[in-house]
């Protein structure tokens, strides 16, 4: 479950550029009637509001391997 905080704080550049890619995409789509094009508009909404991509919120980081030589 997404908390509050994470909506409203945590504002980086990339989440702001995907929120606004959404909305242009979403008024052009209306626009030329082009419906299709609502589910991009859609994805970048939904990656912009909620501050995931396509690795999650946490990114695509790798565990640290225990491993000692």
């Amino acid at each position: 479950m997404l908390s509050k905080s994470n909506l409203l704080y945590n504002w980086t550049f990339i989440r702001a550029v995907k929120l606004l890619m959404g909305f242009y995409v979403s008024f052009e789509a209306i626009g030329n009637q082009q419906y299709v094009l609502l589910l991009i508009a859609a994805l970048f909404l939904y990656q912009g509001i909620f501050n995931v991509g396509h690795c999650g919120a946490n990114g695509c980081s790798v565990p640290k391997s225990s491993f000692k030589k």
